[in-house]
C-alpha cells in the first residue's frame, strides 16, 4: 500500500532537484551573458547586437535575453540575491522581479519573500512596492489596488525609442533611474500628450479634484470609488479643487485647497516652473506645502513652493527634502536634498 506514495515522493524529490539545477544554470547563464556584453564578445563572434546573438546562437527571445542581462548586471552588488540564485533557491524570473525594488538594505528581506512565495504572489508584492521598500504580505498592504502593472509588447526599435524618451524625461527632472520608476515616468509622458491635445496654454491648474459624497443612510462621507495611494492622496491634499456633492445648500460648490490669488503669486514667484534645481518642467505644476496642513502649516507664501508632478511625488514618498536658504546678499533659494545625498539650490528671482 505504501508503494505508490513512496514512488510519488521519490519523483517529487527528483523533480525539485532538477529544477534547482536548472535555476543554478540560469544563474550561470545570466553571469556569462552579462560578461559577453561587457567585453563585446558578441562582436568578436560576428553578431551586430547582443540580441541577435541571443536569438541566433542561444535560442533566447529578446525578452529572455534582456531579463538575464538585467539580472546579471545587478548580481555583483547584491550578494544575497546572487547566492540564492546560484543555489537554485529562486529562478531568474523571480530574480528579475526582485531587482525592480531591492536595495542592499532590503535585499535579505526580499530574497526571503521570494523563497517563501509563488512567482505570482511575488509579482503582486513587487508591483505594490517602490525601490527601497521592504516587502509586506498582500493581506497586510493597506494600499489595496492602488498600484498595478501594465505589460505591453512592441517592436524592438520602438522599445529602444521608449527607453530613450524615459531617460530624457528623467534627465529633464534631474532624477536617476532608481529615483523615478518607469510607471511614474510613463504617466508624466501621458499627461504631456493630453496637454498637447487640449490646447496651447501650459497646464498649471490643479491636477486633482476631490469629490466628497455623503451616504444618506449611514451619514458617512467618503471619496469616489477609485482607489489611490497614500502618496497621491497627500499630493491632492496639497493642491486640489474640491467639489462638494453632499446634499444641502453647498451642493455643487467648488473651492480650492489654496486660495487662487496666493497660488498665482507663488507660481509667479517661482517662474511658473518646478523649483527643484535642474528641473525644467512647466506642465501640471503643483503648489506644495513645505509644512503640511495636518502639521499646522498655513497657506502663507513662505510655506508654499512650486513642484512638477514627479518631484511632488518624491517629496511625499519621503525621497526628496526641500527647504529655504539665503545667501549673504539676501537672495532666496530652494535647496533640494535627494535620497542619495545630492543637494542643489535653485535661486529664485
Amino acid at each position: 500500500m505504501n508503494a505508490v506514495p513512496d514512488r510519488a515522493h521519490q519523483i517529487q524529490a527528483e523533480l525539485i532537484a532538477a529544477l534547482r539545477q536548472r535555476r543554478a544554470a540560469e544563474h550561470t547563464a545570466a553571469r556569462l551573458l552579462r560578461q559577453v556584453v561587457d567585453e563585446s564578445l558578441h562582436h568578436a563572434l560576428g553578431y551586430a547586437s547582443i540580441y541577435d546573438y541571443a536569438e541566433q546562437a542561444l535560442d533566447l527571445s529578446v525578452r529572455q535575453a534582456r531579463g538575464l542581462l538585467q539580472v546579471g548586471g545587478m548580481l555583483p552588488s547584491l550578494p544575497a540575491l546572487d547566492a540564492a540564485f546560484a543555489e537554485g533557491a529562486i529562478s531568474w524570473t523571480k530574480a528579475r522581479e526582485l531587482i525592480r525594488v531591492i536595495t542592499p538594505e532590503t535585499e535579505a528581506a526580499w530574497v526571503a519573500a521570494a523563497t517563501e512565495n509563488t512567482s505570482r504572489t511575488l509579482e503582486a508584492m513587487v508591483s505594490k512596492s517602490v525601490v527601497g521598500e521592504a516587502p509586506r504580505a498582500l493581506k497586510d498592504d493597506p494600499r489595496g489596488s492602488a498600484r498595478t502593472r501594465v505589460v505591453v509588447e512592441m517592436e524592438a526599435s520602438d522599445a529602444a525609442m521608449l527607453r530613450d524618451a524615459l531617460a530624457l524625461l528623467r534627465a529633464q527632472a534631474g532624477l536617476h533611474g532608481v529615483e523615478m520608476d518607469e510607471g511614474t515616468a510613463l504617466a508624466a509622458m501621458a499627461q504631456r500628450v493630453i496637454f498637447d491635445a487640449e490646447g496651447d496654454a501650459a497646464p498649471i491648474a490643479e491636477r486633482y479634484r476631490v469629490i466628497v459624497t455623503r451616504c444618506p443612510d449611514c451619514g458617512v462621507a467618503r471619496a469616489a470609488n477609485a482607489e489611490v495611494s497614500e502618496t497621491v492622496e497627500a499630493q491632492a491634499v496639497c493642491d486640489a479643487e474640491v467639489v462638494d456633492l453632499r446634499p444641502g445648500p453647498s451642493h455643487g460648490y467648488l473651492t480650492r485647497t489654496i486660495p487662487p490669488a496666493i497660488r498665482r503669486a507663488v507660481l509667479h514667484r517661482d517662474g511658473t516652473r518646478c523649483a527643484v534645481a535642474g528641473c525644467r518642467c512647466r506642465l501640471w505644476l503643483d503648489v506644495h506645502h513645505l509644512r503640511s496642513r495636518a502639521a499646522g502649516g498655513t497657506h502663507d507664501e513662505e510655506n508654499l513652493v512650486t513642484l512638477c508632478p514627479l518631484h511632488h511625488r518624491r517629496v511625499h514618498d519621503g525621497l526628496l527634502a526641500l527647504e529655504w536658504v539665503r545667501d549673504p546678499h539676501g537672495s532666496v533659494g530652494v535647496e533640494a536634498t535627494h535620497a542619495d545625498g545630492r543637494t542643489a539650490v535653485r535661486w529664485l528671482g
